[in-house]
């Protein structure tokens, strides 16, 4: 009898993995895999791309006409180029942040969705964000450069620091005001306590509005980026010197200046992130409290000059050095700093854009770019559409596994009447419910028990380019031609791995469903007696919707 209820006990026991498993969250495993670059030459680019729900903007410039013209790009989400915009007058410093604006209408009149973009040569383009067509510009004047900083955008307006002037424009075109200013470079510009404010090369806070100009002398230094409105209504300010920099906090309403603390050299703009201030310059990221009087709360060592980015809860910033790289950190609800590690890419290099993220209909979008001026767009997977029937699944499910317990207990039952023949009956049918939710790792597992894989490093082609070593690599061989594709990253499975090398080569793939997983059938048009794969030199056993593939792994399909 004891003997009985163990055997009992155990085939009850056997049910509870296999329904923890059917519950568990894909989140934790989420991850961005590498679609596609788009190398734009020899040029560089210093701003992050501006990503909206339809495409993605990116401008570059250059050092000189013989490295390439100074644009601005508008993609898609599918690395087609739609249109692009050239300024061959550029005076090679163009490194104004793009603008978005929507359609919209008032008293300025109306206007429909519009990119703007300021120019080194001190044109204000406003172009159509679908054709890229010029809707308006706006001439400034250039001494040296123009535009080289963050422009503001209202509701209704657009305000503008120029090499040595703030213009303000309605978003039909029509200006509204322009005042004289000191020179700036790279001189962003905010808006605070009824007024706009922007710094100078000699040290000068500038407060504007239409009726006047007041400037405030902050210290013998630079003021570059634009100042940072904090929560309490006073400005931050990042005053460049020839030894460093320094923090200072700007009192709008008083009018006084107080330094906060020493910091390293070319800061970048800060951001705030959760009502904590974030800094970075050549030697720290900081976190400081400015609820009333700022004060640090933490710093982390890292060397970054560029732009912040808010990246899916944590904090990312470009490392400006030659190994590149982007760093990552998390914020504390107290405001402490935890680094988190460094992301690294077989193009790093100095960067100072920052790092652009974007979410449509549940799907994450990663867009990095560096001086290299290589873009690179990274996602997770499209999330399935929501089933419009899924509860009826759902109950479908309930049932094939209240019938299961049924007849475990039937089972249980029989054997303990030691009616061994009923038993076996039930237990028969409760192996065919199991088997019909397992056969899909029991397919895997077998199929790791068989195959005992080359190593890559055997598979290795000396022909192939060194950036390919440690990606996964997708070989095609046609019957009269072999293809490969290599530098792919972060597939699970071999469909997956082969569905993003086709969209590389730009082959059309079709793939066939089965009661055993997914099956390709023809590749680029062509089918021959089919398709078969094989993983590191030992062929596949199984459907490529299951068989998993590692970091390096090198996929062989050939036709027969």
């Amino acid at each position: 009898m004891r003997k009985n209820l163990i055997l009992v006990a155990l085939i009850a026991i056997i049910l509870l993995p296999f329904n923890q498993a059917e519950i568990s969250s894909d989140v934790e495993d989420e991850v961005l895999s590498f679609q596609w670059n788009i190398d734009f030459g020899e040029v560089y680019v210093s701003t992050k791309p501006l990503a909206t729900t339809e495409n993605i903007y990116v401008r570059t410039s250059s050092s000189s006409l013989a490295q390439g013209v100074a644009s601005v790009y508008s993609i898609s989400y599918d690395g087609v180029e739609n249109w692009r915009v050239e300024n061959s007058n550029s005076t090679m410093s163009d490194l104004s942040p793009l603008a978005f604006v929507n359609s919209g209408n008032g008293a300025c009149g109306e206007w429909p969705d519009m990119l703007l973009v300021g120019w080194s040569d001190g044109l204000l383009q406003a172009l159509n964000s679908d054709s890229g067509e010029v809707v308006w510009q706006h001439y400034t004047e250039t001494r040296g450069w123009g535009i080289t900083g963050n422009m503001l955008v209202e509701e209704e307006t657009v305000t503008v620091p120029t090499r040595n002037s703030v213009d303000q424009l309605c978003l039909n075109g029509d200006l509204l005001f322009s005042q004289d200013v000191g020179y700036g470079w790279r001189n962003g510009i905010t808006y605070a306590a009824g007024y706009y404010w922007t710094g100078d090369e000699v040290g000068n806070l500038w407060s504007i509005n239409s009726a006047g100009v007041v400037n405030y002398s902050i210290g013998d230094g630079k003021l570059r980026h634009s100042p940072l409105h904090l929560p309490n209504g006073d400005l931050l300010l990042h005053l460049q010197t020839s030894i460093g920099s320094t923090i200072f906090q700007f009192d709008t309403q008083l009018n006084t200046v107080t330094a906060i603390t020493e910091s390293g050299f070319s800061p970048g703009k800060p951001i705030v992130v959760d009502g904590y201030i974030i800094t970075t310059d050549s030697q720290h990221v900081t976190s400081l409290n400015c609820a009333s009087q700022c004060y640090v709360v933490d710093f982390e060592p890292f060397h970054s000059n560029g732009e912040i980015s808010e990246v899916f809860g944590k904090i990312v910033l470009p490392r400006n050095t030659v190994e590149g790289g982007y760093g990552q950190f998390s914020l504390a609800p107290n405001g402490e700093l935890e680094t988190l590690g460094l992301a690294t890419y077989s193009d790093d290099w100095y960067g100072t854009a920052g790092v652009e993220s974007q979410i449509i209909d549940g799907q994450k979008f990663l867009l990095l770019v560096n001086d290299n001026a290589n873009l690179k767009l990274y996602s997770t997977d499209a999330p399935k559409p929501i089933d419009a029937d899924g509860s009826e699944h759902q109950w479908d499910t309930i049932l094939v596994l209240l019938c299961a317990l049924v007849l475990i207990s039937a089972t249980s039952i029989n054997i303990l009447r030691e009616r061994f023949q009923s038993a076996f009956k039930f237990f028969i049918l409760f192996c065919t419910v199991l088997l019909y939710f397992t056969l899909g790792d029991v397919i895997q597992s077998w199929s790791e028990l068989i195959n005992d894989e080359t190593p890559t490093s055997e598979i290795w082609n000396d022909e192939w380019p060194e950036e390919w070593l440690g990606t996964q690599i997708v070989i095609f061989e046609f019957a009269d031609q072999t293809v490969v594709s290599g530098g792919l990253l972060d597939h699970d499975t071999v469909l997956s791995l082969t569905e993003a090398a086709a969209e590389q080569q730009g082959f059309e793939i079709e793939i066939v469903d089965s009661s055993l997983g997914k099956y390709l059938v023809s590749i680029d048009g062509r089918a021959g007696e089919g398709w078969e794969y094989s993983v590191n030199g030992q062929p596949g056993v199984m459907s490529a919707e299951y068989s998993t593939v590692e970091s390096d792994s090198v996929i062989s399909w050939i036709q027969l």
